[in-house]
């Protein structure tokens, strides 16, 4: 049920649907008694992905501050996809963020769904239209007085890792994060256990590695208890040529760290895996 709570103080949303230069960038800053949670489940190469997300753990009346669907596609030129949640067609959509090289170019789909969130519960998901999908993910922020005091800050586009599948050092950073003890989360697609060995940091500090498909055949997702500085969060990833994809990020100070997003009867379309 959405209800209206005075406790949080909200940051508008920026960023607006079109295909961009590749980044993951500060897309909403939320503060007061708010909570996140953040899931993903992986696909193996689709061009359907069909599946059931489970919204768990958020407290009787919570209101949606925002809820945000991203899948990926490789090579497409940012074709449209078209996404039923929840049984409501959502629109078909050109890609919201790109990263292009010379190796090859990734697309980042992007559909608000806050409006279709009523509280905990299962929540049924159809991508369609794409060609090289593996990934679906879902994040959900709210608020309610029983919360404790924090922030939750998203990152929403897309980065490439790994090019042409050599080794690969690179970084970026996260903006706009409230300082002090913090909760991290970032969500990989198209890696794979035919390359090992990745690490990933986050202000110096290695919170993850190997990034080899946790959610199975083929995303991961990456999450950690940090330190935020509050002015730019620096994160690194090494990887010794698993070349990958990233969309989506959580980063909140709200301590405990809120509960996850459980996926349940994922029923995704049997597909032959094409390499990049």
């Amino acid at each position: 049920m959405r209800s209206f709570n005075r406790a949080a103080v909200v940051v508008a949303l920026s960023g607006l649907c079109g295909v961009a230069g590749a980044a993951i960038n500060n897309t909403g800053n939320y503060f007061g008694n708010v909570g996140g949670q953040l899931t993903a489940v992986a696909f193996p190469s689709v061009s359907n992905a069909t599946g059931n997300f489970f919204v768990g753990g958020m407290p009787a009346g919570s209101t949606i501050l925002a809820a945000y669907v991203h899948s990926n596609d490789w090579f497409n030129g940012g074709s449209a996809h078209n996404l039923i949640f929840n049984g409501n067609g959502m629109g078909s959509l050109t890609a919201y963020e790109s990263a292009l090289s010379g190796s090859g170019d990734l697309f980042d789909y992007r559909w608000d769904v806050t409006s279709q969130i009523g509280g905990n519960g299962f929540y049924s998901f159809d991508i369609s239209g794409g060609s090289q999908i593996y990934m679906a993910s879902l994040h959900v922020v709210y608020s309610h007085p029983s919360l404790p005091a924090g922030s939750v800050h998203t990152y929403e586009g897309a980065e490439h890792v790994g090019e042409g599948h050599t080794y690969d050092f690179y970084s970026f950073n996260l903006t706009g994060a409230a300082p002090g003890p913090a909760y991290f989360q970032i969500v990989t697609q198209a890696d794979d256990t035919n390359t090992t060995g990745e690490k990933i940091w986050y202000n110096g500090v290695q919170v993850g590695g190997p990034i080899d498909n946790n959610l199975g055949p083929y995303a991961s997702m990456i999450s950690s208890p940090v330190v935020n500085n509050g002015v730019s969060e620096t994160i690194a990833i090494e990887t010794f040529g698993d070349w990958f994809g990233l969309h989506v990020a959580l980063v909140t100070t709200t301590i405990p760290a809120p509960g996850s997003l459980a996926l349940v009867g994922l029923a995704g379309l049997a597909a032959a895996r094409r390499r990049r």
